[in-house]
C-alpha cells in the first residue's frame, strides 16, 4: 500500500510540476507575441466558459508553446528491437539505445518553417511531417500517462487567464 501511495504522489507532483512549466512557457510566449494574445481572447470571447476547451486557436496555441519550449526537451530513449538501416545507409544493430531529443526535433527547419518564431497559426494545416514529428508526451506504450490531464489542465488554465 505504501508503494502504491508513493508511486500516485510521485504521478501527481510530476504531472503538477510540468503541467506547470507549460503554463508558464504559454504565458511568456503570449506576453512576447501581443497580437496572438489578442487573438486568443477575440478566439475565447466567442465562447462561453464552460466550452474554451474546445477553441481551436487555444489548442493551436498550447502546441506551438510546447513545441517551442517542450517540458521533455530531453526526449525520449528506446531500446531498439530489430536492425535498422538509416537513410544513410547506416545500421543500427538491434539492442542499441537510440534517443531522440524532442528540443531538436520540435526545431527542425526542414519540419517547421521559421522554427524558433511562435506562430500558433501554423497549426491551423499542419504538414504530415508536423504531425509525425510532434509528440510532446511520447508516444507507444511508454507514453506519459498523465497527458490527459496536462493538457486539461494547461488549456483550462490558460483559458482561464486569457479570458479576464
Amino acid at each position: 500500500d505504501e508503494e502504491k501511495a508513493a508511486e500516485i504522489l510521485a504521478f501527481l507532483i510530476a504531472g503538477h510540476d510540468t503541467t506547470a512549466f507549460s503554463v508558464a512557457w504559454t504565458l511568456l510566449e503570449l506576453a512576447r507575441n501581443p497580437d496572438e494574445q489578442k487573438k486568443l481572447c477575440g478566439s475565447l470571447s466567442q465562447l462561453s466558459p464552460e466550452n474554451y476547451g474546445r477553441s481551436e486557436y487555444l489548442k493551436y496555441v498550447v502546441n506551438e508553446s510546447m513545441r517551442l519550449n517542450p517540458v521533455n526537451a530531453g526526449g525520449a530513449a528506446r531500446t531498439i528491437g530489430r536492425d535498422i538501416t538509416t537513410s544513410r545507409n547506416e545500421v543500427l544493430p538491434k539492442g542499441s539505445l537510440a534517443m531522440m531529443p524532442f528540443i531538436l526535433m520540435f526545431h527542425d527547419p526542414d519540419i517547421f518553417e521559421k522554427p524558433d518564431l511562435f506562430q500558433p497559426s501554423r497549426w491551423e494545416n499542419p504538414t504530415r511531417a508536423m504531425l509525425d514529428a510532434f509528440m510532446p508526451f511520447g508516444l507507444g506504450k511508454q507514453n506519459c500517462i498523465g497527458q490527459s490531464l496536462a493538457k486539461a489542465q494547461t488549456v483550462a488554465i490558460i483559458s482561464k487567464i486569457c479570458s479576464e
